[in-house]
């Protein structure tokens, strides 16, 4: 396999893959409840905690489009986007 785009996409793949087994065992972690956990090798711990979010389109429309302006962060991004093709 030397085609780089056909090696992307495999590694692309297993992870979605692993990140769905992760998924899975994360909600079984979960459903245990807040606490400790320990296996053979790793540790883990349920927590469970308040983020505060600030709505964006919100601001947008309570504030003034300058004051938008003044917050507000423009990052430029590059992206790869891998699909499978069509057999």
């Amino acid at each position: 396999m030397d085609n780089i785009i056909d090696q992307y996409g495999l590694i692309n793949q297993q992870i979605a893959e692993l990140e769905a087994i992760k998924g899975r065992l994360k909600a079984e972690l979960i459903a245990r409840g807040v606490g400790e956990y320990k296996g053979e090798s790793f540790f883990a711990e349920v927590q469970e905690y308040d983020r505060e979010n600030i709505s964006a389109p919100l601001v947008r429309k309570l504030s003034n489009e300058d004051f938008v302006k003044s917050v507000t962060t423009i990052q430029h991004i590059t992206a790869v986007v891998v699909k499978p093709l069509e057999a």
